[in-house]
């Protein structure tokens, strides 16, 4: 899973460097809503996989909770960034895409 973490994470950097270009507060945005999804992915893993070894309905619910969580941080990241924060809005989605592509490409690999 730390793989899972890191390629994003990386990928994330550069598309803020990217975004620095533009200006500073495309990069911020970038670098918040894709922290965002790296930090759901890694607490999705730790509610889904850190139970052991469990029944199959347990696991798929606590699977579906990490899940959930995710999902929700994101969200409340990405509404803070963009009401609060006032950062630009394509730098906030333009990272999302890019850590969930490189999340599936870094767990495909092997």
């Amino acid at each position: 899973m730390l793989r899972a973490a890191v390629y994003p994470l990386v990928a994330v950097v550069v598309l803020a460097l990217a975004f620095l270009f533009v200006g500073p507060k495309h990069a911020l945005g970038a670098l918040v809503s894709g922290l965002a999804v790296v930090a759901g992915t890694a607490l999705a893993a730790w509610v889904g996989l850190g139970g052991g070894v469990q029944a199959a309905g347990s696991a798929m619910v606590r699977l579906f909770l990490g899940f959930v969580l995710k999902i929700v941080l994101i969200v409340a990241v990405l509404g803070m960034a963009f009401f609060w924060w006032r950062l630009p809005p394509l730098a906030l989605l333009a990272a999302i895409p890019v850590a969930l592509m490189f999340q599936v490409l870094a767990l495909a690999r092997r």
